[in-house]
């Protein structure tokens, strides 16, 4: 399947799970969209995963939390991270988290912001299976983990009532991005 093929029904699996779809030419649009929509929320709280680089300039008029220990996460409004790749046949956004702050950042708040790069949409997770198993065993983490995040968090009770947020993010929201040429966002 070729790119253009994969981005297309990686958006239309991920719309159909209940996510929302952004897409820019580069990443610094991304994060001038991020900028006006936490202004246009009035977010006051922003965690940030350890393995997003912030732009500098922009960096001083963002509203973000500086955790510190765990417990601060709590006050999180909205959470910004970045997935190691997406898969086009569910819309599923993969990410391997190195720690528990990671995986915090894409559960805790009620808005999840993911950048995305277009040119890391594979097929299925077998595409990426080796780089997992990698990751998943490498003893120099301190608590290596992937999340597999397929729209914001839903779940029903036992009448079938479906709530959104309870177990995760009530809004996610894909900021897909056109990437360079040069460069990895590989983390293993």
């Amino acid at each position: 399947m070729v790119a253009g093929r994969l981005e297309e029904e990686f958006i239309a699996k991920a719309k159909a799970a209940g996510g929302e779809i952004e897409r820019f030419s580069g990443i610094a649009e991304a994060f001038a969209f991020i900028s006006c929509l936490a202004k246009q929320l009035d977010i006051k709280n922003m965690a940030v995963a350890p393995d997003v680089s912030l732009p500098s300039a922009e960096i001083n008029s963002w509203p973000l939390l500086k955790p510190e220990k765990t417990e601060d996460y709590l006050g999180a409004e909205a959470g910004l991270v970045q997935a190691d790749y997406g898969i086009s046949s569910t819309g599923t956004l993969v990410h391997f988290d190195r720690n528990d702050a990671e995986k915090i950042v894409w559960t805790l708040p009620h808005l999840c912001l993911c950048l995305l790069d277009e040119r890391r949409i594979v097929q299925d997770l077998s595409a990426v299976a080796k780089v997992l198993s990698r990751h998943l065993s490498q003893m120099t983490l301190e608590s290596p983990q992937v999340s597999l995040v397929t729209g914001p968090s839903r779940t029903a009770d036992i009448e079938g009532q479906l709530s959104l947020g309870v177990h995760g993010p009530s809004r996610l929201v894909i900021l897909l991005f056109e990437g360079k040429a040069s460069g990895s966002h590989e983390k293993d």
